[in-house]
């Protein structure tokens, strides 16, 4: 039989890294975001418009998949602070079956 082995500690760790470098990257994004959504035509033509319009519809998509990715991480970390708490707590009942 194999067994499975887990120190929640490093566990916990790991979770509050991920949960610092999605903070991180929140912090930063919001920071960026007037610039990459608040471009103005250079001048009044139309080309100007349509390039402007352009540059602030990739600024959405990238804010948007940059809001995806914090989420994602801000899940990883609370899944890991979920497995850490849930192998102590099998550890401690394991330990008053014995």
């Amino acid at each position: 039989m194999i067994g499975f082995s887990m120190v929640p500690g490093a566990v916990d760790l790991s979770a509050a890294a991920e949960a610092g470098i999605g903070e991180e990257m929140a912090a930063t994004t919001a920071a960026g975001a007037a610039a990459l959504t608040g471009v103005v035509p250079m001048a009044l033509d139309e080309d100007s418009a349509q390039f402007a319009t352009a540059l602030n519809a990739a600024g959405a998509a990238y804010l948007a998949t940059s809001t995806e990715h914090v989420g994602q991480r801000a899940a990883y970390s609370g899944v890991q602070g979920l497995a850490s708490a849930t192998a102590t707590a099998v550890d401690a009942v394991n330990a008053t079956l014995l």
